[in-house]
């Protein structure tokens, strides 16, 4: 079995709304939520077999809003709540799912 995931998959982009095309919205979500939900699904059934975990890492922004961050923001708050929800439906097999939501850093 698996015992353990971690997911932290992340692209940004900056942009206000209005100037922002759908398919920037599409890249960023496929990447950042999309890909969490197909390597989740891939994985569980090893996790779940094992009573391992998942580990999600989403962001602050995922809770709280930034302007120009909009992409980015839907598909965290995507995420955490794709993990909220999943965490809830593991519970009765085991398998414990974390959130982690880093805040923001400069990579120096």
């Amino acid at each position: 079995g698996l015992w353990g995931l971690v997911n932290n998959a992340g692209v940004s982009t900056f942009g206000e709304v209005e100037f922002t095309s759908l398919d920037i919205y599409k890249e960023v979500a496929e990447i950042n939520l999309w890909g969490t939900v197909r390597v989740t699904k891939a994985f569980l059934p090893l996790i779940r077999r094992a009573k391992g975990r998942v580990v999600n890492i989403t962001s602050m922004l995922g809770r709280m809003v930034s302007p120009s961050r909009s992409c980015y923001c839907i598909s965290k708050y995507g995420v955490a709540a794709f993990s909220d929800c999943l965490r809830q439906e593991m519970y009765r097999w085991g398998v414990r799912v974390i959130l982690i939501e880093p805040s923001n850093f400069v990579a120096a």
